[in-house]
């Protein structure tokens, strides 16, 4: 237990307030099979805290591999798999405030530079 606190640690932390939007990049993949989502670092990549709900969060995501998107959040656990062949990702809907974990993984357990960005729209 103290292991995976601390792992969370170390995620890339950030706020998103309506209107606001954060780019960001990392490494996909990892070593942690998800079951249904490919494999993910043992602790998120992204942690986003939402102050209060949003009528529309938009995540994208563009790497290479085989990639996918793994959002656990207040409302549920999302998995986002691509559409055919590349490597761009969405995931877009109403998000309820609260916390965010995004994980980009691989469902081939590779491993690519990516580029992140969230947005928040209000009202």
């Amino acid at each position: 237990m103290t292991l995976g606190s601390a792992d969370l640690a170390f995620a890339d932390r950030q706020s998103l307030s309506p209107g606001s939007s954060v780019t960001t990049s990392g490494t996909s993949g990892g070593e942690s099979n998800s079951g249904d989502c490919g494999f993910v670092a043992a602790a998120p990549n992204h942690t986003i805290d939402v102050a209060e709900d949003l009528p529309l969060l938009r995540i994208n995501v563009q790497t290479s591999g085989a990639p996918t998107l793994l959002i656990e959040g207040p409302a549920g656990r999302y998995c986002v798999l691509p559409e055919g062949a590349g490597g761009n990702l969405q995931f877009s809907g109403y998000a309820p405030s609260g916390t965010y974990n995004i994980y980009v993984g691989d469902r081939e357990q590779g491993q690519h530079s990516y580029n992140l960005s969230i947005s928040g729209q209000a009202n």
